[in-house]
């Protein structure tokens, strides 16, 4: 079984495309770098401008974004 690397700090991006036909999609990071995600990476609901945290991950396709999170904002008071 092959490993890949997978790069440990959250990134942060908006969702730009959802194909639930096929199931993956593309976010766009903080960097303005589209990087795909397969929606069974994803432990929420999310939408097309969703603000997410993710994972990066690099395998035989190129990066790819894993354990997809909607960004949480802070509520102020």
């Amino acid at each position: 079984m092959k490993k890949y690397f997978v790069m440990g700090d959250m990134r942060k991006g908006n969702v730009t495309q959802i194909d639930f036909e096929y199931g993956r999609g593309i976010i766009i990071d903080e960097n303005g770098q589209d990087i795909h995600f397969q929606l069974d990476n994803v432990s929420d609901q999310i939408n097309i401008n969703s603000k997410v945290i993710f994972e990066i991950e690099l395998n035989k396709s190129g990066l790819v974004a894993v354990n997809v999170k909607l960004e949480m904002e802070e509520i102020k008071v």
